[in-house]
């Protein structure tokens, strides 16, 4: 049985990743799955602002050393997330991580009836690359279209990304989720998917010849 959430959260999501979920979801059916819509994952919010919250904490402990080596884009995407959500104290970094146990324990429940989520990677079609540093405004973007990635990072839990269709020239990414150390169960349910649906290149694959050392 495979749990379905095309709108982590209810923020929204373009018409072309649900689109691709909903594909995904009759893949699967039609390899003898289960598919049900459930109404959202386990305390969203909860769980990317206790998120936000431990690992911007993490990061102040050594970011003016961290600062010095990474790229501009890089200083100024890890800026914009400690602004959004700044470093905390060590008793509440101590509460945030039971939090995360709780977390981790309502995943697990969802996991006793369901043997997989289904769900976007990203909620919009693909973006200009660097979207995510130039600006606050890009910043919110990408981080709330990558909402469900971010989730499942913080909890533990093992998932796979395949491409679930085709908008504009561009594939459409979906991810199946399983239970802590079950990637079996994500694997054997993308290559289900990718039976049905096709492998999906955005350009044309080419072989022969040597590529040039950058």
């Amino acid at each position: 049985r495979v749990a379905v959430v095309a709108d982590p959260g209810g923020q929204g999501a373009h018409p072309g990743v649900r689109a691709a979920v909903a594909a995904a979801a009759d893949a699967l059916r039609d390899a003898g799955y289960e598919v049900e819509e459930i109404p959202d994952v386990p305390r969203l919010a909860e769980t990317l602002a206790a998120y936000g919250h431990m690992i911007m904490t993490e990061f102040a402990l050594a970011w003016p050393r961290i600062r010095t080596v990474l790229p501009g884009s890089s200083r100024a995407y890890i800026e914009m997330s400690m602004d959004r959500t700044p470093p905390v104290e060590l008793p509440e970094y101590l509460r945030l991580t039971g939090v995360r146990l709780g977390l981790q324990r309502d995943w697990a429940r969802l996991f006793q009836r369901y043997r997989l989520v289904l769900g976007p990677v990203f909620t919009e079609p693909p973006v200009e690359p660097g979207l995510e540093s130039g600006s606050t405004d890009g910043h919110e973007r990408v981080t709330r279209a990558m909402r469900l990635c971010t989730a499942t990072s913080f909890v533990g839990l093992p998932a796979v990304a395949v491409p679930g269709g085709v908008l504009d020239g561009l594939p459409q990414g979906v991810q199946l989720i399983g239970p802590m150390y079950r990637e079996d169960l994500c694997l054997a349910g993308a290559e289900a998917v990718e039976r049905r649906i096709g492998v999906l290149t955005p350009v044309e694959p080419r072989s022969g010849g040597t590529p040039p050392l950058a």
